[in-house]
């Protein structure tokens, strides 16, 4: 079994579990065909595990580079960016590693151990610059906790409408409407209080209970970007990604700190990374008409227009504005101040 210091020493271990019964932390190796895979890291096996000990963990000393997240609400593009971001082969992309998810399970995990796994996560690798971790939905309540620890961390938080979010839940079927109620049920345990219509969920629909978390992430995505973190903290608007592709790249780049040439962007935007689904690798305009025949239907747009209408009363009778306020373009395409 490989030792502490060797895994320490090679970024193709990454902390994998969490087991805070029994104190300690999984590692499993992957290669870097894995890394580039479209599959989420949480999802696969790799080539090589090894248990260690919470405290070997803490004592851990290794090499790493200034942590960049991309957060997220989900079905909103993120894989789009992350897969755009590192397009140039400048920066690695870690797609949703899954011992954030187990942090996240924590509720308020040890800073210590935090601090120690989510550094392991940007180990320099060979070939690379630069190393971006996007996360699933699921630890978005550890953004201010790792934004606080780490006082170089830059993120980008992407998120869409709601009638976008709701028409990908709906084109998923019934995976995406259980996902949309999963996604509620995790984000009112910290993004908001929806005691005032706990009773009412059973009589909700699946669309009206997904839009509900969709409401809980704007309003969590709105309180993260405090002073302490504001300047290193940029929100991203999915249609901004798609329909202004060059300078929201540019945007990205810039504010995440990769400073990807002009060229480069330019062969990203002309590239696979917007003609492919970014999960699946199948041509996006294929796969889109087929989504337009198989979910968009009338009864679907009407319901949909119905929920937003009523998300949004919600939203007005809080005094949120939703989706949370792009900033990303607004401050990061002018020269960039010292932090």
């Amino acid at each position: 079994m490989a030792s502490a210091e060797q895994i320490a020493a090679n970024p193709e271990w990454l902390p994998y579990r969490l087991d805070t019964r029994r104190r300690a932390v999984q590692f499993v190796r992957f290669t870097r065909a894995a890394f580039d895979d479209r599959t989420f890291l949480a999802d696969q096996r790799g080539e090589a595990e090894a248990w260690l000990p919470i405290d070997a963990v803490l004592a851990m000393r290794a090499e790493t580079l200034p942590p960049r997240f991309i957060f997220h609400s989900g079905f909103c593009g993120s894989t789009l960016l992350l897969r755009a971001l590192c397009g140039s082969q400048r920066a690695l992309g870690l797609n949703e590693p899954g011992i954030l998810n187990d942090l996240a399970r924590e509720g308020d995990p040890d800073p210590a151990l935090l601090a120690a796994l989510t550094t392991l996560l940007f180990r320099p690798h060979r070939g690379r610059e630069a190393v971006i971790v996007k996360p699933s939905n699921y630890p978005g309540r550890l953004i201010p906790m790792i934004l606080r620890q780490s006082p170089n961390a830059r993120a980008v938080i992407i998120t869409n409408r709601l009638e976008a979010y709701l028409q990908s839940i709906a084109r998923k079927g019934l995976l995406g409407r259980q996902w949309g109620r999963q996604a509620l049920l995790v984000a009112a345990t910290y993004a908001g209080d929806i005691a005032p219509l706990k009773g009412q969920l059973n009589a909700l629909t699946d669309l009206q209970v997904a839009a509900l978390g969709w409401l809980l992430m704007q309003n969590w995505f709105d309180r993260v970007s405090v002073p302490e973190v504001g300047s290193r903290l940029s929100v991203l608007h999915a249609e901004s990604l798609t329909g202004n592709r060059a300078a929201t790249l540019a945007a990205a780049s810039a504010h995440l700190r990769l400073d990807l040439p002009p060229g480069d962007i330019a062969r990203i935007v002309a590239g696979p990374a917007f003609a492919e689904d970014a999960k699946t690798g199948t041509d996006y305009a294929t796969l889109r008409a087929a989504d337009v025949v198989r979910s968009e239907t009338p009864v679907i747009t009407e319901e949909i227009a119905e929920v937003a209408q009523w998300i949004g009363q919600l939203a007005a009778a809080s005094g949120l504005a939703v989706p949370v306020p792009e900033t990303l373009g607004q401050r990061d395409l002018a020269p960039l101040a010292a932090d």
